[in-house]
């Protein structure tokens, strides 16, 4: 009579745990429902928890911009070669950091709103293109040489086109997230975008990327950061 009920209970503990995961489940959507119903009541929208990678992004693109800009006066002896690595490393703890904090940032409350999912989608896809986009350029940055091009001169691209970028999804973001203030920081980014088109080629373009990513990246990041609810922060 033990040993059978002894089985019972062993073979209903799977069973067991895959309720208390529903259950946990059940009661995160319950709870997201709650947020956002609260929210509808009061008439407002959930708010935008993604201010992390804002500053994240835009703190490690803005300094290996400036260390770009030193290498490149001869401040930080490592070689025009060398100018490279700081993108590189930048690149790798930005990727890595976003894939760890994921998780933690998807479970905030709003997160699921159409506005936050939005901004998600937008951002993701403007990191992955601008990615992409430098691989690239590292395979064909010298097959224009024949005709005048610089060997590296296709990567002064890198910046008026990552503003252009940053601008439309700051504005589809704006929008989806009803924050129209955030379509300022739009217009600041094609306005940088402009700025590094006339400085292609100069070693002053690199200063001007720093302090447009510090400007309409980081910025808008510590903002929206500061707007989440003091609970989730």
């Amino acid at each position: 009579m033990n040993k059978a009920d002894g089985g019972s209970v062993m073979r209903e503990t799977p069973a067991g745990e895959s309720l208390a995961r529903q259950s946990e489940a059940n009661e995160a959507l319950a709870s997201e429902l709650a947020y956002v119903r609260s929210l509808a009541e009061e008439g407002a929208t959930a708010p935008l928890v993604g201010g992390f990678y804002y500053v994240l992004w835009g703190g490690l693109m803005g300094a290996a911009a400036f260390i770009t800009f030193a290498v490149s006066l001869d401040f930080l002896p490592i070689g025009r070669i060398g100018m490279f690595a700081p993108w590189i490393v930048a690149g790798a703890i930005g990727w890595a950091a976003s894939i760890l904090c994921g998780r933690e940032q998807g479970a905030k409350p709003g997160a699921l709103t159409l506005g936050n999912k939005t901004a998600r989608s937008v951002w993701l896809a403007v990191g992955v293109f601008m990615t992409l986009f430098w691989l690239a350029l590292m395979f064909v940055h010298d097959n224009f040489t024949a005709f005048g091009v610089p060997a590296f001169f296709l990567f002064s691209l890198m910046f008026p086109i990552a503003f252009g970028v940053y601008g439309v999804a700051f504005f589809a973001t704006a929008t989806a997230a009803k924050l129209p203030w955030l379509k300022w920081y739009a217009g600041l980014a094609w306005a940088f975008s402009i700025l590094c088109l006339f400085l292609m080629g100069a070693d002053a373009q690199f200063l001007a990327g720093g302090v447009g990513l510090l400007a309409s990246a980081v910025l808008p990041g510590v903002l929206l950061m500061r707007r989440e609810p003091r609970d989730i922060v």
